[in-house]
């Protein structure tokens, strides 16, 4: 036990040490000794990274402050790391060990390096198991995150298949970084691909096909209206992954000519086709059709649109989403809740519109619909449409719409054993 204790805090030591007469340190620490080649040195790093953390890194950084008196190097970690966990780093006073696990070391978002490091000028504090936080620490965790933003930045012009693994790893850290530095914003923009209506590209690429960008808030809102989009030009990217949207709002700043905006869902209707002359059928349609939607806050709309394979759509009216939930907060809260909600009433608010059910007129479902007579019958067919348009679009389903999906195809699965029996 006393040659490990030995080898682990003083095996740098610029001094001889020995247990029994056998040495157990080093002439030099690793990231400072001499080797044949600049290829040499990375294999000796990599291999000191597996037997030092138990990985190999992706790159090896190297790393120095002169206030603090410090060397050393960072190993990026091959594998995703929680950015919630700060990692620990092995840290060398003077070449004696100070810990193992020592946190504070890099800012918040790098969390996808550890590092070895020796100082001269950090300070321990007083149970000698991690750095005393002061401004010259501080200062040292800037010009370190520096340092690693800087080797990100030259990826992009030296090792570009590096910077791709690597962003396919870690990038939330840079995600993370961009929200506050422009230059790593450019990174994400020019190198991070985002998932699109017209597939996956960077923001980069989408700039130059598109001088509006529209985002979605949700991944279930783009899934929902991705394929809609693409059909009328509009250009839409996912922003239900994290950082994405904040990163979206900073884009003016690499981009200028770019406008970005959340997309509203009744933007697209405005894009749809009109019907193009009367149709009593289409008319006894939405007659009836607003008839069966009517407790559910929704009127149905007729409208020519691409893709033709989708029956209907079903686009939420937001300010009456926001209405039924703060209805049904109301309803579920106890009286300390009650009052606190009470508090913060702004007053009476606006009577909110109304969701609509977008038909599809060029769908051949709907140019079905369009020749029935029965209003029982167009009410069900409505009512089913309804239902799968919700669940097309990924929306809540409740009791009350369950209840209604239900009964919709219930009472269509009845008409349609009665026309049997029929014929």
């Amino acid at each position: 036990m006393v040659t490990e204790l030995a080898r682990k805090f003083g095996g740098l030591l610029p001094i001889p040490v020995t247990v029994a007469g056998v040495p157990v340190g080093t002439a030099t620490v690793p990231w400072q000794a001499p080797h044949p080649s600049a290829a040499a040195r990375t294999a000796a790093l990599r291999d000191y990274a597996e037997q030092t953390f138990g990985f190999t890194p992706l790159d090896c950084l190297d790393l120095t402050v002169a206030e603090a008196g410090l060397s050393g190097v960072a190993f990026i970690l091959p594998m995703a790391a929680d950015p919630g966990v700060r990692q620990g780093h092995r840290v060398y006073l003077r070449r004696m060990l100070l810990g193992e696990s020592v946190p504070d070391l890099l800012p918040e978002w790098a969390f996808f390096a550890r590092c070895v490091v020796d100082t001269t000028e950090l300070r321990p504090t007083a149970s000698r198991e991690s750095l005393y936080a002061d401004d010259l620490l501080a200062a040292t965790r800037t010009a370190l995150g520096s340092r690693i933003r800087d080797w990100l930045v030259s990826l992009s012009v030296t090792d570009p298949p590096k910077l791709h693994t690597f962003l396919a790893v870690h990038h939330l850290g840079v995600k993370s970084l961009a929200l506050h530095d422009d230059a790593m914003l450019r990174l994400v923009s020019d190198w991070w691909p985002m998932e699109t209506c017209w597939g996956p590209m960077t923001l980069a690429e989408f700039a130059r096909r598109s001088p509006v960008l529209r985002y979605t808030a949700t991944a279930d809102e783009f899934r929902e209206l991705a394929a809609v989009a693409a059909a009328q030009g509009i250009g839409l990217v996912n922003g239900g992954y994290a950082y994405d949207v904040q990163i979206m709002s900073r884009l003016h700043r690499v981009h200028p000519a770019l406008t970005v905006r959340a997309l509203d869902p009744a933007e697209l209707a405005t894009r749809f086709d009109q019907p193009t002359e009367p149709h009593a059928g289409l008319t006894r349609l939405l007659e009836h059709g607003r008839a069966a939607l009517a407790a559910r806050r929704c009127v149905p709309v007729a409208k020519a649109f691409d893709p033709a394979q989708l029956p209907a759509l079903f686009l939420a009216n937001r300010e009456l989403h926001r209405s039924a939930e703060k209805q049904q907060a109301r309803e579920r809260a106890d009286e300390l809740w009650a009052g606190v909600l009470d508090a913060v009433d702004t007053g009476p608010e606006p009577e909110p519109g109304q969701h609509q059910l977008v038909l599809n007129l060029r769908n051949p479902l709907v140019a079905t619909m369009l020749e029935l007579t029965d209003p029982d019958l167009i009410a069900l067919a409505v009512e089913a449409l309804y239902g799968q348009a919700l669940l097309q679009g990924r929306h809540p389903i409740g009791v009350d719409e369950s209840a209604l999906l239900n009964r919709s195809f219930s009472g269509l699965l009845r008409w349609a054993m009665r026309a049997e029996e029929a014929r």
